[in-house]
Order: C-alpha cells, then structure tokens, then sequence
C-alpha cells in the first residue's frame, strides 16, 4: 500500500512538472507571437508613408469679424475651412493643423506660430473680400512675393488654387488671379495696403501679409469671394459655394504635392 502510495505521488509530481513545462511554452508562444507582431508593426509604422501636415488659417476670429456685407467675412472663413478640413482629412493622407478653433480669438502672430510648431508643408489663410461699391467681384490671392525665400513654391501653390478656381467658375481678378500685398506707410504713419499685379516681380522691402511673410513653406493667402457682391456670396459664401471652394482648394492642394485626388465615397 505504501509503495502504491510513493507510486502516485511520483506520478502526481510528473504531472505538475508537465503542466509547468506546458505553460512555460504557451507563455513563450504568446510572447515570441506578441514581439513579432509589435515589430511588424513598428516596421509598417516607419515605412508608412508620413502624413502632409496642410496648416489652415480661418482669417480673423473672435470680436474681430473681418469684412461685413451681406455675409460677415469670418462666417465664410471658418465654414470654408471646415470644408475643406474635413475633405482633408477624409483623403486620409493629411494631418490638418488649424491656426484657431471657430469663434476663438487668436491674433495673427499666434496663429503663425501654432502652425509653424507643426512644422507644416504649407499654409493657406482663407479670407473674403469687400468693396465699398458693392460691384467687385471674384477670387484673388496673394503668395509670398519676390525676395522672399518661399517665393517660388507658394507661387506655384497659388497656380494651383487659381486653376482650381477658375474650373469651379469662380472669376479670377488680376493676373491669372494671383496678385502681391504689401503695408507701406502713409501719411501720418498709417500703415497702407498696397497691391501689385503678378507681373511686378520688383523686390519690395515692405513686409507682405502676416501669414505669407517669415516662413518656409510655401504659403497663400486667399480672398474666396466679395462679401459685399451678392452673386459673390451665394455662389462662393454661402454653405453650398464654401463646400465647391474647400473642394477647388483640395484638388488645387493635390495638384501641388503632385498626388492623385481621392474620389468622395
């Protein structure tokens, strides 16, 4: 009886040891699985293509609402950008950084700053425009000008933009709808806006828009529409002509990163 009684417990012992050793290998399976899994993925992390940061600046905010006519300027701004925003990110190879969140406050500095701290591969700045007349009309925008060390690239996105336009009927104004903005100072030492045509590749010391001006990038300030020009506002500042502008502004943005338009599902 006792001999059996050794006989089961050496049994039992080799049974444990069995279980352990079973363990110890289910463990090291599930762990080698895991560790091949995280490097795969950290192999398919680095070797992804990186995201194009595209730096959107809503003009204006807060008490500050830009230009007034039949719409506030800042209400065909921030829907613009929301627009085009969404668009962006439902291509899914955009990494949108905005200057500032709608009705926020942030002057023109900051706004700069936020998106230079995303190091973004370029800037748009979305205005609209005004004319005490009532009768201007159409889309203009102003690149970094001549001299400056981002001059040819925000050029070449401005060429974009334009094309872009032009196909979603918009009226370009100036050359090619592209034009240079410039502060002098007057008078009484106001400070004056100053426009020249594309054709005037003259180098001017006076600083250019804020948002154009001290960067990298390239960077384009656009003027959508007139929100003092009714036939402007219902065709490029209501909601349905904010979403056909965020949509020209896209493909333009495809254009110049040289990739291909992702159709809407």
């Amino acid at each position: 009886m006792e001999e059996i009684s050794r006989a089961e417990q050496r049994r039992k012992k080799r049974q444990k040891r069995k279980r352990i050793k079973k363990g110890i290998q289910i463990s090291f399976c599930i762990l080698l699985f895991a560790t091949v899994g995280i490097i795969c993925f950290l192999a398919y992390r680095h070797n992804a293509p990186k995201p194009y940061v595209i730096g959107l600046d809503p003009g204006h905010g807060g008490e500050d609402v830009g230009a007034v006519g039949y719409i506030e300027e800042i209400e065909l701004t921030e829907k613009t950008v929301d627009f085009l925003e969404e668009r962006l990110k439902k291509d899914g190879r955009f990494q949108v950084v905005r200057s500032r969140k709608n009705g926020e406050a942030v002057d023109i500095t900051q706004r700069k700053k936020i998106l230079l701290r995303k190091e973004v591969d370029l800037i748009l700045s979305i205005h609209g425009n005004s004319d005490p007349t009532g009768t201007a009309r159409g889309f203009e925008c102003y690149p970094a000008p001549p001299g400056r060390e981002n001059h040819a690239i925000s050029y070449d996105l401005a060429l974009c933009i334009t094309e872009q336009m032009a196909a979603a009927g918009n009226h370009l104004r100036g050359i090619q709808g592209i034009r240079y903005g410039y502060y002098v100072t007057g008078e009484g030492g106001e400070s004056q806006k100053v426009i020249k045509e594309a054709s005037d590749t003259t180098i001017y010391a006076q600083p250019s828009f804020g948002m154009v001006e001290g960067v990298s990038c390239a960077a384009v300030l656009a003027e959508q529409c007139f929100v003092t020009n009714l036939e402007d506002v219902e065709a490029f500042g209501s909601d349905t002509g904010c979403a056909i502008a965020a949509e020209a502004y896209y493909k333009a943005i495809c254009s110049y990163l040289q990739i291909e338009e992702m159709p809407l599902q």
